[in-house]
Order: structure tokens, then sequence, then C-alpha cells
């Protein structure tokens, strides 16, 4: 007999999207479609989405989804992208680290084609539409952002925490044939997704975050280590104020 918190696991992993096993991007389902992540990566002018590369071996458990990512853009490195569901919000924390990684390796991501609108789980591919952007609108904020989208009559808001090595910038969803692609696209356009880059260093970690606010979660990038280890950030509320805040 499958025990209940199986099966919350399971239906946590069927909601989200996590069925796709080989591609690393990741859709957020729930079951309408609040958007996409797709990271990459350059260097030395040469750029290239983790869903391309030559090796992708996943590592699937009820608690989380391990990718272990080679090509030959990191020479002989590899990187580690661990995604993990929340328990108090429908959402994920993720972690990525890299090793023995090109000196000048920058990491690229971007977010986006929230199109609230029902998806087929099982025949779902991660993937950023144009036309999944039309109604999407970001409110940026340092390294954290908040997406509209939907109609006026369904709207929904998603929160996101995304590394603070980077600049969160507007890009263009039709222009995604390669990260610097993206990267460079600008803003004009009417089909807008959040884009960012920073240099990736060897063996650090890197959290991103996406969730529905509620009171049981509101998060700060410096809870995101916690968040990932545990699934929920509680605080004490005898001494909340210390639990709170960062060191």
């Amino acid at each position: 007999m499958m025990s209940k918190k199986t099966f919350a696991f399971l239906l946590a992993f069927l909601c989200l999207g996590f069925v796709k096993a080989q591609n690393p991007d990741w859709s957020l389902i729930t079951p309408e479609l609040a958007g996409t992540l797709r990271i990459g990566v350059a260097t030395q002018g040469t750029s290239k989405w983790f869903s391309e590369f030559k090796s992708i071996k996943l590592k699937s458990s009820e608690k989380e989804k391990k990718y272990i990512l080679k090509d030959e853009i990191l020479a002989k490195g590899a990187i580690e992208f661990l995604i993990r569901t929340l328990e108090d919000s429908k959402g994920a924390v993720m972690k990525l680290t890299g090793e023995n990684l090109p000196k000048d390796l920058q990491l690229i991501w971007t977010y986006g084609g929230a199109s609230n609108s029902k998806v087929d789980i099982e025949m779902w591919k991660p993937v950023i539409l144009p036309k999944d952007c039309y109604q999407n609108v970001f409110s940026i904020e340092g390294n954290s952002f908040t997406l509209y989208y939907g109609n006026s009559r369904k709207l929904k808001i998603l929160e996101g925490l995304t590394p603070p090595e980077g600049t969160l910038k507007l890009a263009d969803a039709n222009q995604q044939a390669n990260p610097i692609q993206l990267l460079k696209s600008g803003k004009k356009t009417v089909a807008p997704v959040l884009t960012s880059d920073f240099k990736m260093v060897d063996e650090q970690n890197y959290y991103f975050c996406f969730y529905f606010l509620n009171p049981s979660a509101d998060y700060n990038y410096f809870m995101l280590p916690k968040l990932f280890e545990e699934g929920s950030y509680r605080v004490n509320k005898e001494t909340e104020w210390m639990k709170s805040t960062p060191d």
C-alpha cells in the first residue's frame, strides 16, 4: 500500500510537469502552464542549451530529480542540476553546481511562456512558445521577479528568485536559437521572457525558486539553501526576528 507521503510526492511530481525524463528544461504545470525555465552556458563566443548537451544523465526519486550534464562545451567539466518540489506552495527550488568548468564559462537562463492554459502532462515537452508569452508581464526587483499572466478574469501571479550574480532583463522569446542570441535579443517584443547571465564558478551553489505566494510561502534568496534541504522554511515565532533574517 502506498503511503500518503509517497502519494503526495508522486502527485507533486506529476502536477509540476516532472514526468519528462531526459530534458532538463523545466515547466511549472499546476495543471495550467505557469512558465518554463531554460538554462544554457556560453564560452568563447559559443553557447548551448542544457537540453542540447550530448550527455544528460537523470537520477529520479520521490524527493528530487538530479541531472548530471556533460558536453564538449564544458571541456572536462560537468554540471549538476537538482530540482525539488516545495511543501508549502506549488513550485520548486533548484540547485546548480559545477566542477572542472572552463574559466570563462557563463551561465545563461530564461523564464517565461506562462499561458495559464491547461496542458496534457503526458504529451507536454518543456518549451517556451512565443504565443504563450503575449500576456506575460514581469516586475523585476533585484534578483527576484513577479510574473503576472493570463487575462484579467483569470490573472495569476508567480514569484521567482534567481542567483544574485546576474542582472535580470527582458528578452525576445522569438530568438531562442541559442542562449547568446536570446540574451542579446532586446526587450522590444510582444513575446517577452526574462533572462540573465553570470560567470559560473567551480563548486559554488546557485539557487532558483519559482512559487505562488501564500502565508506559508514567502521567500528571500538567503532562505533557499534551507528551503532546498527541507522543502519548507519555517520560523520560530518567538524568535522570528532572528530566524527570518540572514546572518
